[in-house]
């Protein structure tokens, strides 16, 4: 009842079919901006996820990295003093090698081998039959022979 005694007219079955669909309409509505909010929500977080388990990856990628180049210095440096010439040499004592006072060269005839004169400058070059020393012009002409070659094979037919 009302306050001056009057009944209250029930108009709600006429306001709620007049705002029925409009109340459907604005519940479709905020749950699609809903779902459009969460599906945003949902690939922001995804590709954060991706983007820290990548830098975390590429973290340990780095770490390892700085571990082998640590590594390799390392090997390095174990290298260089294990090839040093001091320590070559302290071993060779304790094998019992000495410094060579003279040298002596063994001749073994017929043995093919390309062996450099040092004195000379030349170069023996195997043979099939016994060995014999290359003269400088014999390399040269060896040589130029390779080039006469080689020009000729380069070098077109023209009629």
């Amino acid at each position: 009842m009302a306050q001056n005694g009057q009944p209250i007219p029930n108009n709600t079955s006429s306001r709620s079919r007049r705002l029925g669909p409009m109340t459907l309409r604005g519940a479709l509505g905020l749950l699609l901006a809903i779902l459009v909010v969460g599906l945003i929500g949902w690939t922001y977080l995804s590709q954060a996820s991706a983007m820290a388990e990548t830098e975390r990856h590429i973290a340990e990628l780095r770490q390892r990295k700085q571990d082998l180049q640590r590594l390799n210095d390392q090997l390095t440096y174990d290298i260089a003093r294990l090839a040093s010439v001091d320590r070559l040499e302290r071993q060779a004592r304790k094998l019992g090698y000495v410094p060579v006072s003279q040298v002596r060269y063994l001749i073994v005839a017929d043995y093919p081998v390309r062996d450099i004169d040092v004195r000379g400058g030349t170069a023996a070059l195997p043979q099939s039959g016994p060995a014999e020393r290359a003269t400088p012009l014999a390399v040269a002409g060896w040589w130029k022979a390779i080039e006469d070659q080689f020009t000729g094979w380069i070098q077109t037919e023209q009629p």
